[in-house]
């Protein structure tokens, strides 16, 4: 693995097996954010996370999206797994199956990275199956791993999938204090050991602002020239402390963190402004309250994720808040599945932790197009 540390700043692997350019995020154990007053902070005590994780640097692209697509697809359509489909928005193309009924993907050169917006919940945790089973090409292998897909069901409250992921995984959805410290949380944010939470998911002291590369800070906010076509990686100064790109623009990425509130259904949250939102979803890129959330099946433009990991760092390389230290043993609490919500009349706000908690304001979805590939029966 290629191994790049700086004192506080996460360090960067690339896994020989999904590809993905992982940081690791150490600084065990850290206080949560706590709030500076604003109204409506629904993340006052989020962003404490009890062991090391690896995260992706980039959103998942184009190239990494195509592998697992034929994987999925190119195969009888009766071997199909339920609940995944083709994005709506990325660089494949399509090309000629090897087997008879199927779809398969080619990805040009300058495609490669990419950003896969169409992504469902659902879609994003059969992906985590897959690469948690070492990619084999079995249909077991999508059906579970981290997540069981016999859970995935829609309810009277929602949906009963597996809340959280399951203990053994290597591969999953964020949970929503992973994601917040992993882009917000700062070991150094006051000064080197003196840490803090920055308000927008960068270093930059402010919201990044909407624009092309060389005019603005991040890809939301403007429809040309087409957003959809600028790579990740492509504002390469705007990270957070750890070094993740894209958590403003790109899509929006799903968390595990479960939202519900009085005559709702329960959804999944997601953060961050996509491409061709308005300049007003950069709220989304504060830490006070993800962009919104929708139900696990949803399929939108914008929806996409980044991956998250327990694939450990070489002890060698790992460097926190200018300290030396080695893979920490990861605490995690068997995954669960949603019971029924019996409380009307009252927001039920859960501990941190639990996966669950009181919704934030929900963000509506663009006006594109969603389907722009040829689309698998839905089950």
């Amino acid at each position: 693995m290629a191994c790049v540390g700086a004192p506080g700043v996460g360090r960067a692997d690339v896994d020989p097996l999904s590809g993905v350019d992982f940081v690791r995020v150490g600084a065990v154990g850290n206080a949560p954010w706590m709030g500076n007053g604003t109204s409506g902070d629904i993340a006052i005590g989020r962003g404490s996370v009890g062991y090391e994780y690896s995260i992706g640097r980039f959103e998942i692209t184009t190239a990494q999206w195509a592998e697992f697509m034929n994987a999925a697809f190119d195969r009888p359509a009766s071997e199909w797994t339920p609940h995944v489909s083709p994005p709506s928005r990325w660089g494949g193309v399509a090309a000629t199956p090897t087997a008879p009924g199927g779809l398969r993907w080619t990805v040009p050169a300058g495609n490669e990275m990419l950003p896969v917006g169409g992504i469902s919940w659902r879609t994003a945790a059969i992906y985590c199956n897959w690469l948690s089973n070492g990619k084999s090409t079995d249909v077991s292998a999508f059906r579970s791993g981290a997540y069981d897909v016999a859970t995935f069901l829609d309810n009277g409250n929602g949906f009963s999938d597996q809340v959280t992921h399951s203990a053994n995984a290597q591969y999953w959805i964020p949970t929503w204090d992973e994601w917040i410290k992993a882009a917000h949380y700062d070991p150094n944010r006051f000064g080197p050991g003196q840490p803090g939470y920055w308000i927008a998911s960068n270093t930059l002291g402010h919201l990044a602002s909407a624009g092309p590369p060389g005019v603005g800070e991040a890809n939301y906010g403007f429809v040309s020239p087409n957003p959809s076509l600028i790579p990740l990686g492509a504002y390469p100064g705007v990270t957070s402390a750890w070094g993740l790109l894209d958590t403003a623009g790109g899509t929006s990425e799903w968390t595990e963190q479960v939202f519900f509130s009085l005559g709702q259904p329960a959804e999944r949250g997601y953060e961050g402004s996509y491409f061709g939102s308005l300049g007003n979803a950069a709220i989304g890129d504060s830490i006070y309250t993800p962009l919104g959330s929708s139900m696990p099946g949803s399929v939108a433009s914008n929806f996409g994720f980044r991956l998250a990991s327990s694939v450990p760092a070489p002890a060698t390389c790992l460097i926190v808040g200018g300290l030396f230290g080695h893979a920490g043993t990861r605490d995690r609490r068997r995954g669960r599945r949603i019971g029924a919500f019996t409380r009307p009349g009252v927001w039920i706000a859960l501990p941190a932790g639990t996966g669950e908690s009181v919704r934030g304001s929900r963000e509506p979805r663009p006006s594109w197009p969603t389907a722009t590939a040829p689309q698998p029966p839905r089950p």
